[in-house]
């Protein structure tokens, strides 16, 4: 096996190596009771979700090199028997697993052992079961979540993060992704530099008691020296300030990790979980915002706090906007409103995923088909709309043809789901630009 070589310095160059996860039978076996726990707002259609999974891959397929399903990465790193053994006790220690599940899991092949921490296990696949006062009829449950690979873990320049998640729903995925970066054989070669940030595994360990929560849709690499972080539902302050100082210990070691953070405050809601909901770059002078939030003048303008990783001590400032502040470092970038220009279809696209744009190449995203005020912002741009359906029919057709594109993804059930096509990606590597 090729190894991997992590290099995300850029939201907007072309995209090598991604992590996606297609929405298996953990999405089948939720039922309405566990939608509010399991973070979801409706239950998914299955087969729908995977249709429209699958279409978004092939389109993320035309422009990167390698399209990775986190399953068969977790799979083959837990094809040694005494890796498979350290997970259930680590996840056990995490979890509070049962020892009936333990035990179940320690007897399965690794391959069946990796299914069933992701997609589940009923307690009336067990014979004789008959505990139907247990919550959710589980002996494991499942994790539809990680079909939103962009949380539990990032790849920031040439190291990567594991995050602590906000919520018991996510408490697993965090765990899954530092095994497959410790033991999968494309990728553990990484654990050799301390360009790494973990907090699952000292949490394991007990040697921290209250972690700190970090998500990956509040972390956006805008350059080789600029990282936004948003300070969100999802994302602590103090976890950024741990972020930031790991990141300004790197660069008193050797000058070459990043500069500034800018520290991005956000309101405490739902429906502005992450700052890739409300904030994500297009181009190299081009965003898609949630207007109300980035707006001189407006009354919810986010103001931020700037980090300066380049002295011995975090040195912090306030500044008024992130786009001003972006300016301020030399990334000036023009806003695209999400929505468009009404103030209902903006609030109406931005809870559907509107301003959450997955970039592929400069100028090349893709979004949601029912975004229809969004697309036509982006079409007043200059980009090129396309529906994944004309991507695919046509193999003649280049994404990288010197344009800008918007490729509209068929999402009736995945926008169900809260989040879109940035939420469901985790790039290990792009092209330098």
């Amino acid at each position: 096996m090729q190894p991997i070589q992590l290099s995300v310095f850029s939201e907007t160059a072309r995209l090598k190596q991604v992590v996606v996860h297609n929405p298996g039978p953990e999405v089948d076996q939720m039922v309405p009771g566990m939608m509010e726990k399991l973070l979801f707002d409706d239950i998914l259609h299955g087969d729908l979700a995977r249709h429209e999974h699958g279409q978004f891959r092939q389109v993320l397929a035309r422009v990167a090199d390698e399209v990775l399903d986190i399953q068969d990465l977790f799979i083959e790193a837990l094809q040694d028997e005494g890796v498979k053994l350290a997970f259930i006790e680590d996840l056990r220690r995490l979890a509070g697993l049962s020892d009936e599940a333990c035990n179940l899991l320690r007897d399965m092949a690794p391959a069946v052992a990796a299914r069933s921490v992701i997609t589940g296990v009923a307690w009336d696949d067990m014979p004789s079961h008959t505990r139907w006062e247990e919550e959710f009829d589980y002996l494991v449950r499942p994790i539809p979540n990680l079909l939103f690979m962009r949380d539990p873990a990032s790849v920031i320049g040439d190291g990567y993060s594991v995050n602590c998640m906000a919520t018991w729903a996510r408490e697993r995925e965090p765990l899954i992704l530092s095994y497959v970066f410790h033991h999968h054989p494309r990728l553990k070669h990484h654990t050799d530099h301390d360009k790494w940030f973990d907090q699952v595994t000292p949490l394991v360990r007990g040697e921290i008691k209250a972690p700190v929560s970090l998500e990956g849709g509040d972390i956006l690499v805008l350059s080789h020296k600029v990282l936004a972080v948003g300070c969100s539902e999802r994302t602590s302050a103090d976890a950024i300030n741990l972020l930031a100082e790991s990141l300004r210990a790197h660069h008193a070691e050797d000058g070459t990790s990043f500069d500034h953070l800018l520290m991005v405050l956000m309101p405490k809601k739902r429906s502005a979980m992450h700052l890739d909901t409300i904030f994500t770059r297009t181009s190299e002078d081009e965003c898609l915002v949630y207007p109300p939030y980035f707006l001189e003048g407006s009354r919810e303008l986010l103001n931020v706090t700037s980090i300066d990783l380049r002295h011995p001590e975090l040195r912090m400032s306030t500044r008024p906007s992130l786009l001003k502040s972006l300016k301020a470092l030399g990334i000036d970038l023009k806003p695209i409103f999400c929505g468009g220009n009404d103030f209902i279809m903006q609030q109406r696209e931005q809870w559907t995923d509107g301003a959450n744009a997955f970039c592929l190449a400069p100028g090349v995203i893709t979004s949601y088909g029912r975004n229809i005020a969004t697309a036509e912002a982006l079409d007043r741009a200059g980009y090129h709309v396309l529906t994944a359906r004309e991507v695919l029919a046509d193999p003649k057709l280049d994404l990288l043809d010197g344009r800008k594109h918007l490729v509209q993804i068929e999402a009736g059930e995945l926008s169900r789901a809260r989040g879109g096509p940035r939420c469901m990606t985790m790039p290990l590597s792009r092209e330098c630009l």
